[in-house]
């Protein structure tokens, strides 16, 4: 079999684990606040100010809750809930480099975390907004920017670290929120900067923490990604999977 079909192997098994109808709801929950709220600011906020004010609430709302949480629930569990039920030795046995299963569960992570990271968001853009597509635009780039680093980040965090949910809330509420604030140093080391300062760059909106230059924002969370997924095989590799 060849490289490519091992990984789609891989990816659709360790997709269908991941869509579970509570999931769903959880989703729909967020994606219908998202619009709802947007709807609310477009309505009573003065035009001349809606646009830095539904940007705002998507820096906050999108980029600084739904996105991380979201991404955290789905990438944690793609090889992490497969270690807590003791069933991961049945991919790692496989005779596949683990290269090949670190990225397809990167792929099936990014899959869910990508379309419900930039698909209500950015109609939430739209409809805060009055349809501006540049608004809109950079409210998807962004929203898939984290997406994309977020995803690599947790499924590295679901494998190696029990209770990985709670060590990621940590990650994103601790560090991100509070520490990342503490210095230029320490917001270096947070993926919410990054997506953030393209947000911030393509409005001209002037947003917390977004210090970063465009060339940064784009390349970092697709950069988080890679050496993220190289961990992951690396882990694999020197584990003992049970």
């Amino acid at each position: 079999m060849s490289s490519a079909r091992r990984i789609r192997a891989l990816y659709r098994a360790l997709l269908d684990q991941q869509l579970t109808k509570s999931r769903l709801l959880l989703i729909g929950g967020f994606s219908v606040l998202a619009l709802v709220l947007a709807l609310s600011i477009g309505s009573q906020v003065e035009p001349d100010s809606r646009t830095e004010a539904i940007v705002g609430f998507l820096s906050v709302y999108g980029l600084g809750f739904m996105v991380p949480i979201l991404s955290l629930l789905f990438a944690s569990t793609t090889l992490g809930q497969l270690v807590e039920d003791e069933t991961l030795v049945y991919l790692w046995l496989r005779p596949n480099p683990r290269w090949q299963l670190a990225l397809a569960a990167w792929a099936a992570a990014a899959t869910i975390a990508l379309p419900i990271a930039v698909i209500p968001l950015s109609a939430a853009a739209a409809i805060g907004t009055g349809g501006d597509g540049g608004i809109v635009a950079a409210t998807g780039l962004s929203m898939g920017l984290a997406a994309v680093g977020y995803s690599g980040l947790f499924v590295l965090l679901g494998l190696v670290f029990r209770r990985a949910l709670l060590w990621g809330l940590v990650y994103i509420f601790i560090w991100e929120l509070f520490v990342a604030r503490a210095g230029a140093g320490a917001a270096r080391l947070s993926l919410n900067t990054y997506p953030h300062s393209v947000l911030a760059r393509l409005t001209d909106i002037e947003l917390p923490l977004a210090e970063r230059s465009m060339a940064a924002g784009l390349i970092v969370p697709v950069v988080l990604a890679g050496l993220s997924v190289a961990a992951t095989a690396w882990w694999l590799n020197r584990a003992e999977i049970t």
